[in-house]
């Protein structure tokens, strides 16, 4: 028995021991029974008050049903919120167990978490395809969790707790987000499972993105033996980082003069595709390559400096190449990590989606309004450390963070996934997937490809290629895009973990439209043939970039905001 599942087990089994709902043996259960399973904390490998269900119903879906189960993880600090959590565990159309795969899956949540919805385990994960049936009907147990903090803000929906970071005031709420729930969550899921099958998973994947991206790198690196494989797309790894650049672009942003509306935006963007588009072969309003793209901003200044219509004041092209631009520490973070990349502000991305919807600043900026990064800087700034609550982002020096300069090393410490020594990963055959999209606004897509060369550099090149990829999804923002990529995510996972088979000649779709296009390796991108159909992934051919692209991806990365 491999050693990650024979921890697996006797995990599980102890679990199934201990609870005051079942003997010592672990015989199957029907989905009613599990309505009374009670957990206690020594279930758990980190410390808890234990856990309860509070609702385990049958459901059909199809011609096959699942049981789902909902529960709470109860805090040993009594102010601290439980983590609510949902189990979807396969049945037949009658309460059958024998659709279960012996598989199991944990979604990961987004932006501050909060609500059970991004992680609930029932719908499809992220960069997959929409016509493909999700995991759970492919006969996957799911879970997931609301990171362990809760507030109800009826009749508001749920998702307002995604942008409400006042949790991080309590220590326990601000750790479980870090990462503890994540443990917490599998512990529990895995202990359920067991007592519902009669065995533990044979196998344990995560998939998530942004900051679920974050919580798949987490648990490859905090809870190795966990794992048999992980997809981190769009990753917020380098989370305390990424915070401060949030900050330093809505400074520039808020700057006298400096905000970018949609005439701005819309005018850059179209500078980078008349001087970029066609260098992959085609000319869709998709730059393939970025590497090779690369537009000096000086060419949209308007003569004076000042603002007119149709070019870009002294004031926009300080903030357009601060957003371009990467963001440093004057110390380092968690592993060494004192930067984070620009965005691809000069290559194809568009800024609509992070200065927002109006074409003039907030004074208060409001989500999806003004600026995301202001909005989210000071809900971080506020709450993960002690500037106090009325503080203003714009006032941060995200160099030195000034006299926040310790509690700015311990919240990465605490936060990060920053460590790049996947040993004890590999150790039993663990895989990863790496996925980001070319057109990211949210985390810089150079952030990703930094952090695989971390991989390599730890690692080694020859070893990181026997159980990693990155892939870079030109068209694709933070989730959604020009080309809004998908692909069978828990199908490549699941085989290169449990059959060793790699993946290779992948393609991705267009969730839009249904084109597709191959998902080339990194650095390779797809270039048009010159030929057929350019909706057809078969008209494209993965290919190298070119020497001269990557000399100017290099330079680019080095340049500083004025």
């Amino acid at each position: 028995m491999p050693e990650a599942l024979r921890i697996r087990t006797i995990v599980a089994l102890a679990a199934a021991f201990f609870s005051l709902a079942s003997s010592a043996h672990a015989t199957p259960d029907s989905c009613k029974s599990l309505r009374h399973l009670v957990l206690p904390a020594t279930s758990i490998g980190l410390p808890t008050n234990g856990a309860t269900i509070t609702s385990a119903t049958h459901h059909h879906q199809g011609s096959s049903g699942f049981c789902k189960v909902l529960g709470r993880i109860h805090p040993i600090d009594p102010t601290a919120d439980d983590i609510r959590f949902e189990l979807n565990l396969p049945e037949g159309p009658h309460g059958e167990s024998i659709a279960w795969n012996n598989k199991a899956l944990q979604y990961g949540g987004g932006t501050f978490d909060g609500y059970l919805a991004p992680a609930d385990g029932l719908g499809r994960t992220a960069v997959s395809i929409a016509s493909q049936p999700t995991p759970l009907a492919r006969g996957y147990a799911t879970f997931g969790s609301d990171g362990g903090h809760h507030k109800n803000y009826f009749p508001l929906p749920d998702a307002i707790n995604a942008l409400n970071a006042k949790f991080a005031r309590n220590l326990e709420m601000q750790r479980n987000f870090a990462g503890d729930a994540l443990k917490k969550v599998h512990d529990t899921a895995v202990a359920i499972i067991t007592q519902r099958y009669g065995h533990p998973p044979t196998r344990m994947y995560f998939i998530g993105g942004s900051t679920g991206g974050r919580e798949a790198l987490r648990v490859a690196q905090r809870f190795p033996a966990d794992y048999d494989g992980v997809l981190a797309a769009y990753p917020a790894w380098d989370q305390i980082e990424l915070d401060l650049q949030f900050i330093r672009t809505a400074q520039a942003l808020y700057a006298p003069g400096g905000f970018l509306g949609h005439a701005q935006t819309k005018l850059i963007q179209q500078a980078v595709l008349n001087s970029c588009d066609a260098n992959d072969g085609l000319r869709d309003g998709i730059v393939s390559d970025p590497a090779s793209c690369h537009v000096d901003p000086t060419i949209l200044r308007c003569k004076d400096g000042h603002s007119h219509h149709g070019c870009l004041s002294d004031a926009q092209l300080h903030t357009l190449e601060t957003f371009a631009t990467p963001q440093h520490t004057a110390f380092t973070l968690e592993h060494n990590t004192d930067s984070i990349p620009g965005y691809n502000a000069l290559s194809g991305a568009n800024l609509d989606t992070t200065t927002g919807l109006l074409h003039y600043p907030m004074r208060n900026p409001v989500f999806l309004f003004n600026s995301f990064g202001y909005v989210i800087g000071n809900d971080v700034l506020r709450n993960f450390l002690p500037v106090g609550h009325h503080y203003d982002a714009r006032n941060f020096d995200t160099s030195t963070a000034g006299p926040y300069r310790a509690e700015l090393i311990r919240q990465a410490h605490e936060i990060d996934s920053t460590n790049s020594d996947l040993h004890a990963f590999t150790a039993h055959g663990g895989k990863l997937l790496l996925i980001h999209g070319a057109t990211d606004t949210v985390i810089p897509t150079n952030s990703t490809i930094d952090y695989y060369h971390r991989l390599q550099s730890t690692m080694g090149a020859d070893a990181t290629a026997t159980f990693a990829r990155l892939y870079i999804i030109p068209g694709l923002g933070h989730g959604f895009g020009t080309f809004n990529a998908g692909f069978d995510t828990i199908g490549t996972l699941d085989a290169w973990a449990d059959r060793n088979i790699a993946p290779t000649n992948l393609t991705i779709t267009d969730n839009h439209n249904g084109r597709t296009r191959p998902l080339c390796d990194y650095p390779t991108y797809a270039h048009y043939n010159g030929t057929g159909d350019p909706n057809a992934a078969s008209s494209f051919t993965c290919t190298n970039p070119t020497a001269t692209s990557l000399q100017l991806a290099a330079q680019s990365s080095q340049l500083e905001a004025r």
